[in-house]
């Protein structure tokens, strides 16, 4: 089986010699290796130019200044030679049989996409930051067999049929989200994903927590842009105002009986419903419990409960931000891709 492998990279020079070691160690090796620079700054690219002139695995690095990730991996793809793609994100780390794992499953022929699981190296999330994400997302325990799940490109395999009758990754989109629309387009064209459950990809986390929130933001941007996934804006949004309503009406109770000595009993039981809002606080501290030792100790805990919210405002904003944009290429795009995904589904 012959395989095109593609990325897209920008300035990962401090994480680019494990991710480069982490493949050449692969018990099933690419045929070729494409990777897309956006225009790195940090010695990426001259990196990744070492590489290409010293592996037995044939290289070709392309360089575009300033191109989002979906440009990156369009132009990667169509620069590829082979049936196969399979396509990470310079920066991962992986286990040795990872590339098998997502393209063994494609000598079957009736089988068109793998996609594959992908999760954390714990020991490497020490910054308090870095710590409270791995609360909140319950240690990065993907459940990727849930109906609803998209794998992501720093994981997945496909047939160029694939990439071809979806017409490539969407790059209308400002910065991300290109991954997400692809995979809501496979499986409105009728792709099955077959889904490999073992995590052999490692992902390479923040450090401080404005990554974390910019990371929310360009998420919450792209989906914004494609009109796409609103029931998670819709979700942040009745959490965030029912915690609101919730402060309020306590405060609200509290004065009641201060002056009245006495307890408005319709506004204490409305109090109980809008307590649902922190539910994800819950979720939270049982992922915490489970987790709890010195090194995810009570400020962990607190620090992810303010870091969720965050989170949720910075989706939020940009979301709001994307569907509003009105630049006439992102508005005639968006309504492209909902005839195309409703017109797809309905048939």
């Amino acid at each position: 089986m012959q395989i095109s492998l593609v990325s897209t990279v920008f300035n990962e020079s401090s994480r680019l010699e494990k991710t480069i070691a982490d493949l050449e160690a692969q018990t099933v090796k690419p045929s070729e290796i494409i990777i897309t620079d956006a225009g790195s700054s940090d010695g990426t690219y001259e990196k990744l130019l070492e590489w290409r002139d010293t592996s037995n695995i044939p290289i070709i690095v392309l360089q575009k200044h300033r191109c989002n990730v979906a440009e990156g991996r369009n132009l990667a793809i169509r620069t590829a030679k082979y049936d196969i793609i399979a396509s990470t994100d310079f920066g991962c780390r992986f286990t040795n049989k990872w590339l098998e794992s997502i393209t063994k499953p494609l000598s079957n022929p009736e089988i068109m996409v793998v996609g594959g699981s992908f999760s954390v190296i714990e020991a490497d999330q020490n910054s308090l930051a870095a710590k409270a994400a791995y609360v909140n997302n319950n240690g990065y325990n993907i459940n990727v067999k849930a109906t609803n799940f998209i794998p992501s490109s720093r994981s997945i395999a496909y047939r160029r049929e694939v990439f071809d009758k979806v017409g490539g990754y969407c790059e209308w989109l400002t910065l991300a989200g290109d991954d997400f629309i692809f995979g809501l387009e496979m499986k409105a064209l009728g792709y099955q994903i077959f889904m490999v459950d073992e995590a052999n990809v490692f992902w390479g986390r923040h450090v401080l927590p404005i990554g974390f929130l910019k990371e929310a933001g360009r998420y919450g941007l792209g989906e914004g842009e494609a009109k796409s996934n609103i029931s998670m804006l819709f979700k942040h949004l009745i959490s965030l105002s029912f915690q609101v309503l919730f402060i309020v009406l306590l405060i609200f109770n509290i004065t009641f009986y201060i002056l009245n000595r006495d307890v408005n009993i319709s506004a204490i039981i409305i109090n109980l419903i809008l307590a649902i809002g922190f539910k994800s606080y819950i979720s939270t501290l049982l992922n915490w419990l489970r987790f709890r030792s010195e090194k995810y100790n009570f400020k962990v805990l607190i620090f992810a409960f303010y870091q969720q919210q965050m989170i949720k405002y910075y989706y939020i904003k940009s979301y709001l931000k994307g569907y509003f944009n009105t630049s006439e290429r992102v508005v005639d795009n968006s309504t492209k891709l909902k005839k195309r995904l409703n017109g797809s589904v309905s048939s």
